[in-house]
């Protein structure tokens, strides 16, 4: 009896191990937020940029994509550099980009989530888009 109860129990940790192998083990989820782990980085990328100077605020959504939005980690570093657009306007960001982190905790439990992205970028460059002017 007591023999069959062991061979039971070892038929059970190997199945779970078996399952944890097969599944790739747990991965880790990326780390949100402005210090968090950078999910790509973009690159002199067409977007049209949103600020507010009063509120120190900035965003833009790639020309693109119209279901992302990119907050600015730093738009303090950039906004006398921002306020020579106009709003709306065509420019080029390059910079790495983050998971936002009330996104990510919302994305799981909104349909409307599924095809909004939210992301927050540490933007290293911004720059005119003249071609054509």
């Amino acid at each position: 009896m007591k023999r069959k109860k062991i061979l039971a129990n070892l038929a059970v940790v190997l199945i779970v191990t078996a399952g944890v192998i097969l599944a790739g083990g747990c991965k880790k989820q990326p780390k949100c937020g402005c210090d968090g782990d950078a999910l790509d980085t973009l690159v002199s990328t067409h977007v049209y940029i949103s600020y507010n100077a009063t509120t120190n605020t900035a965003y833009f959504r790639p020309i693109w994509d119209n279901y992302s939005m990119y907050y600015f980690c730093n738009p303090s570093e950039w906004m006398s550099e921002l306020t020579k657009f106009e709003q709306g306007e065509e420019i080029l960001i390059s910079g790495p980009f983050f998971y936002e982190c009330n996104y990510l905790m919302s994305s799981s439990n909104s349909y409307y989530y599924n095809y909004m992205k939210i992301y927050q970028i540490q933007v290293t460059n911004v720059a005119a888009y003249e071609y054509g002017k």
